[in-house]
């Protein structure tokens, strides 16, 4: 089977939220946020590609828990999956 960046990348991002969220469980976050807080060593150019994806797969699974703002943005925070 040939190697997906992208599924490697998506993974990578992933693993970062659930780590912030792990280590701060009370963290909540935009996802423009999370890019420029919850992710080091994750380049941020490719997480703006796939970063809505990946957290919108992780409220669907109940690991996050999406809060819409008054501006019209959501904040993310931890679900009771993780």
């Amino acid at each position: 089977m040939p190697d997906d960046p992208a599924a490697e990348f998506k993974a990578r991002i992933r693993v970062a939220i659930i780590g912030h969220l792990r280590r701060y469980p009370l963290a909540g976050d935009t996802t423009e946020g999370m890019i420029a807080c919850w992710m080091p060593g994750v380049g941020r150019g490719e997480a703006l590609r796939f970063v809505d994806e990946v957290v919108g797969s992780m409220v669907v699974s109940g690991e996050l828990v999406a809060q819409p703002l008054p501006d019209g943005r959501i904040l993310y925070k931890r679900g009771p999956r993780i």
